[in-house]
């Protein structure tokens, strides 16, 4: 008979940030990537809005592999269904011990927790988890997991502001599961802002700039 054990140990995280920090960002924004990316060029998504304001933080999935084959470029991903529980956890403590170093020497306006495609369900199981006082959860080309504790989730999101935004083509969402995933939200408590653009499964500039002038308005010059 085979017996399964686990073992903690200590093992390093990365994540990129849109800029050296300074007192020039007073807002934060964490943007997590979507399956088989990397932060590294997922944050140029988002350094490209030339928002000086905002301080973007893209942390890296703790699984890495490639994507074709065993050689050539790679991708990383949050999770996978074996073990899930156990990297939904380590998930979230990375999250959490990211968002403290950031935010240790400094505070914010108001802070962002943005998911894209398969980053949209990390970033709902982080926001019910972390202790971060956020104020939006952005959920772009994916959906909120059905197994997510909704009864702690309604009391913490409810007040937040919620955004779901989904392109006209995507390939991976259809025009029925969009909707079905709405009534489900609105069944649990859950009203999010939707936002539909043209376009597939992917980041789009006109749609994000849109996005985080609602977010993050710039105040009016002198």
């Amino acid at each position: 008979m085979t017996t399964l054990k686990t073992i903690s140990i200590k093992r390093t995280a990365r994540y990129y940030l849109s800029d050296e920090p300074s007192s020039l960002h007073k807002n934060l924004c964490f943007v997590l990537h979507g399956y088989g990316q990397l932060p590294e060029y997922f944050i140029k998504k988002f350094a490209a809005l030339n928002r000086s304001d905002i301080l973007f933080v893209a942390p890296e999935g703790l699984h890495r592999f490639y994507l074709n084959g065993s050689k050539g470029r790679v991708g990383a991903s949050w999770m996978t269904k074996e073990n899930r529980l156990q990297d939904i956890s380590d998930y979230n403590q990375m999250l959490e011990q990211i968002a403290m170093e950031i935010g240790k020497d400094r505070s914010f306006e108001k802070i962002a927790i943005f998911g894209f495609s398969q980053g949209v369900a990390t970033a709902c199981r982080w926001a019910n988890f972390t202790a971060v006082k956020f104020e939006a959860l952005i959920s772009w080309a994916g959906a909120f997991p059905p197994d997510l504790n909704f009864e702690q989730a309604l009391d913490k999101l409810q007040p937040k502001e919620l955004y779901i935004l989904c392109g006209d083509e995507d390939e991976f969402i259809s025009e029925a599961a969009l909707q079905e995933h709405l009534d489900f939200l609105n069944s649990k408590g859950l009203s999010p802002k939707l936002h539909r653009f043209k376009g597939q499964h992917d980041l789009y500039a006109k749609p994000l700039e849109t996005l985080f002038d609602e977010l993050f308005p710039i105040p009016p010059g002198p």
